[in-house]
């Protein structure tokens, strides 16, 4: 029972990498791989879900993997002016109310930057919508600690179990972090 417990976890829930934040990721290793595109949430992930425009240090660093050659894209299930207004000065395509862990949105976003799910990374900050959707896409997913401990009422609900998923990931030998 146990094993079919974690292979559930493993297929549906566990990221591929856990970091802890997306400046270390090792973005030339994946470039090396053969990797195009990167795929970022926006909330606790590159920015709290209350500012309104990235960091010039978040910025910097978007247009950095684009100058490395990556495609960049935002897949978020906040509103479409969220997503608009954090997305106005850099103009990389995205997809708002996504509705993750659904697959139409991601599908859409991986078309929209001409790439296939084997030349993506997705990276996100929580696993029942970021880790969920990539490994349901069969996508290298990558989970992030969150930019801060403020979240929606509705994520806040959401953390107590991805302790639990987390706890056995890493007793499960997946996880070094």
């Amino acid at each position: 029972m146990k094993k079919a417990i974690i292979n559930f976890f493993d297929r549906n829930f566990f990221p591929d990498q856990t970091v802890n934040s997306v400046f270390e990721i090792d973005y030339d290793a994946f470039y090396t791989a053969g990797v195009r595109g990167v795929i970022f949430d926006i909330d606790n992930t590159l920015a709290t879900f209350d500012v309104e425009k990235p960091c010039e240090k978040t910025t910097a660093f978007l247009r950095g993997l684009v100058e490395k050659g990556f495609k960049v894209g935002f897949l978020s299930n906040n509103s479409k002016k969220r997503v608009k207004l954090f997305n106005e000065d850099l103009g990389y395509p995205s997809i708002w109310r996504a509705k993750k862990p659904r697959l139409y949105g991601l599908w859409t976003l991986t078309k929209m930057m001409g790439l296939t799910r084997k030349k993506v990374i997705l990276v996100g900050d929580q696993i029942f919508t970021d880790c969920w959707v990539g490994n349901r896409a069969g996508i290298y997913t990558i989970l992030t600690k969150r930019v801060a401990d403020r979240d929606e009422w509705q994520v806040k609900l959401k953390r107590v179990p991805e302790k639990i998923i987390m706890h056995t990931y890493k007793r499960s030998g997946y996880g070094d972090n």
